[in-house]
């Protein structure tokens, strides 16, 4: 009966260590210690930016598809070509006027679209380094927190 005791004893103890240790598991994965899984893409297109004098500002648009199975934070958007870049939203105000203002972080759902767009959410290149005339093209790079660093290289265009 001894002899029986000792042999179930650290059978018992195995078990009962790997139960804890899978509840520690589970408890870590609900914490957010498990690693993001993306699957799909995402894809930028139907770019275009505006003419613009150097030491001017001008604006950028373009469609941003998470294709992706995770939501996707657009935190910064920079180009070559200008001083300082910013997702920014124009808004009409009371008297008519419009006006924009910028609109930081962009969070895209997965399976979702943001549409950068004249009128409202858009890309504002400030402080030109040289003139972008029609015909030219740009870079313009979008950091995003899931898939990192995207580039998307756009024409220079009047809007239709």
């Amino acid at each position: 009966m001894d002899i029986i005791k000792r042999s179930v004893l650290p059978v018992l103890l195995l078990i009962g260590t790997a139960v804890l240790w899978g509840c520690q598991s589970q408890s870590d994965s609900k914490k957010g210690g498990t690693k993001k899984v993306i699957l799909g893409k995402l894809e930028l297109y139907d770019g275009w930016t505006r003419p613009g004098a150097k030491g001017q500002n001008s604006a950028g648009y373009l469609t941003i598809s998470n294709g992706t199975a995770s939501i996707d934070t657009l935190l910064s958007v920079s180009s070559d070509v200008a001083e300082t870049c910013e997702i920014h939203e124009s808004y009409q105000n009371d008297d008519g006027t419009v006006s924009m203002q910028p609109a930081g972080q962009q969070v895209i759902p997965d399976g979702d679209d943001l549409s950068l767009t004249p009128g409202g959410k858009h890309i504002m290149l400030m402080k030109l380094k040289r003139e972008l005339a029609v015909g030219d093209s740009i870079t313009i790079s979008l950091t995003f927190s899931n898939v990192g660093q995207k580039s998307l290289k756009v024409p220079v265009k009047v809007q239709n």
